[in-house]
């Protein structure tokens, strides 16, 4: 590490990140994680190293359980880790600024979810031409000279998974899909993965509308899907918790609860407690915390000099943090493994 890049981990060590975790409620309430530090002996004497982990935003359970995972990696790994994110995840404005600070601040390596891979593509490769290491999660970067390695979920895979479960769990299901923000690679494949799924097993698809993972906007979009298709409709599918929760509130303000089933996607607090309070009836786990774990471990095995072939589970460039269905029956369970995650994260 450089004298530079020393003074500015000393500098940055104690920083808190501040963001907000909103539930299905709408409920929300001001939280800080703390910057992941450790003994360096844990990372066979890379204790100096400083990596920055930017997210798509900082505004939901979802990146909260991704930047705990990133957290806990720097805690068991002996370094320091910073995690950012712009306000929401159409800020890509911000989160090109975040990057570009983060590299002229002198940080040793990057994990980074691009909220918009195209448009920060340019950025993102500039940064790795200066010799960092350069991690990206959730979303693919259509620029693969650009990174080193991809940690994240097959979105269509997923998705596909979700929709077939769909079908499956209702006989001639009727379903609508709210998706993330238009233009998103990871809520491209979802809707696509949603959508080959449904038809593959009987279903039918009757519309797909966005409401860029926002919930309050999921409310609205839910709503007038209802006045839509009335009797007809009979499962909402969303591309994320937050619309998930914003599409039961929905479906509850409607009073067709026993008619319409909500099916989202993520496997984040919020999403989970929604299906423990029999509201959201499944939800396709996305594994937010061992992206944020994995894409930090694998940072530092790329400092510490392993080869991009040589890092565990990597399949070219890309490692498959995974998925799961989560149902209700299963949603407890998987609510406790999370939060003792958390826990251990300072969360």
């Amino acid at each position: 590490m450089t004298s530079a890049k020393r003074l500015f981990a000393m500098a940055v060590a104690g920083a808190l990140v501040v963001g907000s975790m909103a539930g299905c409620g709408g409920s929300s309430s001001d939280a800080e994680a703390p910057a992941a530090s450790g003994s360096a002996a844990a990372a066979g004497g890379s204790g100096e190293y400083t990596i920055t982990v930017i997210t798509k935003a900082l505004d939901s359970d979802y990146w909260h359980t991704v930047q705990a995972g990133a957290i806990l990696a720097g805690q068991d790994l002996g370094v320091t880790v910073n995690v950012l994110g712009p306000n929401n995840e159409q800020d890509t404005q911000g989160e090109m600024n975040q990057i570009l600070d983060a590299v002229s601040n002198g940080t040793d390596g990057l994990v980074i979810a691009p909220n918009d891979p195209d448009s920060l593509a340019s950025t993102i490769a500039d940064a790795h031409s200066q010799g960092i290491p350069t991690v990206i999660i959730d979303s693919q970067c259509p620029d693969e000279t650009a990174f080193d390695v991809f940690a994240g979920t097959d979105n269509y895979a997923a998705g596909e998974a979700l929709g077939a479960f769909v079908a499956e769990d209702q006989d001639d299901a009727k379903a609508v899909i709210i998706r993330g923000q238009a233009g998103s690679n990871t809520h491209d494949d979802r809707t696509n993965g949603i959508t080959d799924g449904l038809e593959a097993n009987g279903a039918t698809l009757l519309d797909a509308q966005p409401a860029d993972s926002d919930q309050a906007k999921a409310v609205t979009v839910t709503e007038n899907m209802i006045q839509s298709f009335g009797d007809e409709l009979t499962a909402v599918i969303t591309t994320s918790d937050d619309m998930g929760c914003g599409a039961y509130q929905a479906v509850a303000a409607s009073g067709k609860q026993d008619q319409i089933r909500v099916y989202a996607f993520d496997g984040s607090n919020n999403g989970l407690e929604s299906m423990i309070n029999g509201e959201i009836y499944a939800d396709c786990a996305q594994q937010p915390f061992a992206m944020g774990q994995k894409g930090v471990e694998i940072c530092v095995d790329l400092l510490n000099g392993v080869e991009v072939a040589d890092i565990e589970g990597i399949d070219g460039t890309t490692v498959d943090t995974g998925y799961e269905i989560i149902t209700r029956d299963t949603a407890q369970e998987y609510y406790d493994n999370l939060n003792a995650n958390l826990e251990k994260a300072g969360f």
